[in-house]
C-alpha cells in the first residue's frame, strides 16, 4: 500500500472517531431535604440528599464531590466527598452528603432559617465532581430552587 493511500485512510478513521465521539450532557442535581443531624460542639452537621439525573445513554462514574450550600440567599456551609459512585445510563440515583456547618460562624445563617416559618426554603446549590470514565474531567453544575426541611424529611 502506498504512503498517500494509507494516510487518506487514516484521516478517513480518524474523521469517523471524531463524529462518533459524543461529549458527556452535564447531570442535573436537585435537593430533596435538608434535615439537621446531632450537634457536636461548635460544629452541626446537616444531611443534604441530593437526587442526580443521567441524560447520557452511558453510565457516568463520579468521585470526589465538593459542593457549596446557600440557603435564603446567604452562604451556609460546603463539603465534599471522596467515595465513587456510578449515574446508571438514562437514570437517576439519590445519595445523602453531610454538610459541616461551623456554627461560630454559621449561626445568624441557621437562625434566620430556624426561625423561618416557611415550610420552603430558597437554595444556591453548586457541585462540582470529577467524572472518572472517559477522560472528561471535572463538571460543575450550578442549581436553585426551594427545598423543604424538618423533621419530616427523610
Amino acid at each position: 500500500m502506498r504512503l498517500p493511500t494509507v494516510i487518506t485512510v487514516l484521516f478517513g478513521l480518524l474523521l469517523s472517531a471524531c463524529a462518533a465521539f459524543n461529549p458527556i450532557e452535564e447531570p442535573q442535581v436537585a435537593i430533596t431535604h435538608i434535615k439537621m443531624a446531632p450537634g457536636n460542639g461548635f460544629q452541626q452537621q446537616l444531611l443534604v440528599g441530593l437526587q442526580l439525573d443521567n441524560p447520557n445513554s452511558f453510565a457516568v462514574n463520579l468521585g470526589r464531590l465538593r459542593y457549596q450550600l446557600s440557603l435564603q440567599g446567604q452562604a451556609l456551609a460546603g463539603g465534599s466527598l471522596n467515595e465513587s459512585f456510578s449515574l446508571p445510563a438514562n437514570g437517576r440515583t439519590q445519595i445523602v452528603v453531610p454538610v459541616d456547618v461551623n456554627l461560630l460562624s454559621g449561626i445568624g445563617v441557621l437562625r434566620a432559617v430556624m426561625n423561618s416559618m416557611q415550610s420552603e426554603l430558597d437554595y444556591q446549590f453548586s457541585l462540582t465532581a470529577a467524572v472518572e470514565n472517559f477522560g472528561f474531567g471535572d463538571i460543575t453544575i450550578n442549581k436553585n430552587g426551594k427545598v423543604g426541611m424538618g423533621a419530616g424529611a427523610p
